[in-house]
């Protein structure tokens, strides 16, 4: 019997729903299927050359793969000659996502057969309002459609890349590097629990990252945040949010560098291009450093920690896959 392992990783349920319905799908068929959720250490529990054919999901997040993910296959200890095929979810578009892993996976020895994305909803709650339950559940049916039709494609071993042109691939991969190193860190830091936190510590035990710790009894974050929105869409009050002073503070700092690069080139001496770089990056260190210590000294301040808690995400409604457990 034909064996399928499907690794996968899910923020807040998408890449979860449509791993199940493969799962059900494949089983249904009368095939062997086993989920290996790469959030844990199960790749020490499971001999992965046992399996024929591998399955890789999650969702996109800055144009390209989840670094969770990106992680879980440079770690892989053994080289393996197994077919494979890599689907994404998004809101959309999948960036550079789809070839990079692909390309990543060639080296670690699978041949890959098949690329393709699936649209859901986008539940990015930190920037936008996620659409609402009957936008949800049009779009989760289509996606079912889509996913057994790619199934089937996956059990006939049939070809299939997705592919983009070079212009757009090398935009994602500016907007994908700039994302996964600087973005999604910063993005972390900007999130603060307000008064209606009960300190239930589930967005600590929930956090793929561990990128949340608790401080007098609130949550505060650290810079190894995914942005995979788990956590504000989780918090069983609604607490957590998005705090415009923090987002202030972090995209002022990050400008001040600019401005005195701009100053030093004018009026004392011109850098080159990669000095300038240089200069800005070890600037925006600095900055990052600075702007963590006034916020972590605004935070414990009570007054300054009731201006932190302005936010426009107070009244965007939170969204969780409605099949996605977590204990």
């Amino acid at each position: 019997m034909r064996r399928y392992l499907i690794h996968y990783f899910s923020g807040t349920g998408n890449t979860h729903h449509m791993v199940k319905v493969i799962e059900r799908d494949l089983k249904n068929k009368g095939y062997s299927v086993e989920l290996l959720n790469v959030e844990g250490d199960s790749e020490n529990y499971l001999n992965l050359k046992d399996y024929e054919f591998h399955i890789f999901c999650f969702p996109v997040y800055g144009f390209g793969t989840p670094s969770i993910m990106l992680k879980y296959i440079l770690n892989m200890k053994t080289t393996i000659q197994a077919n494979a095929a890599i689907i994404c979810t998004s809101g959309g578009f999948e960036g550079q996502s789809l070839s990079h892993f692909k390309y990543l996976l060639n080296k670690k020895g699978f041949k890959v057969f098949f690329t393709d994305m699936v649209m859901y909803t986008y539940n990015w709650t930190q920037v936008l309002n996620p659409q609402d339950k009957k936008v949800e559940e049009k779009v989760f049916k289509e996606a079912d459609f889509k996913v057994i039709a790619i199934t089937e494609k996956i059990i006939n071993t049939e070809a299939n890349f997705k592919k983009r042109n070079g212009i757009s691939l090398i935009l994602c991969w500016i907007v994908f590097i700039l994302f996964s190193k600087v973005a999604r860190k910063i993005l972390g830091k900007t999130f603060i629990a307000d008064k209606s936190c009960i300190n239930c510590r589930k967005c600590k035990d929930i956090c793929p990252a561990k990128a949340i710790n608790i401080y007098n009894g609130r949550p505060t974050w650290n810079w190894k945040c995914e942005s995979c929105q788990r956590c504000i869409n989780i918090c069983p009050q609604k607490s957590i949010q998005l705090s415009i002073v923090k987002l202030i503070i972090f995209f002022v700092l990050g400008l001040i560098p600019i401005w005195i690069i701009i100053d030093i080139n004018t009026y004392i001496i011109q850098f080159s291009i990669i000095n300038n770089i240089i200069l800005y990056f070890i600037m925006f260190f600095i900055n990052n450093i600075l702007s963590t210590i006034l916020i972590s000294f605004m935070e414990k301040v009570r007054i300054f920690r009731d201006i932190l808690e302005v936010s426009y995400t107070k009244k965007y409604r939170r969204n969780i896959a409605f099949d996605f457990k977590i204990k």
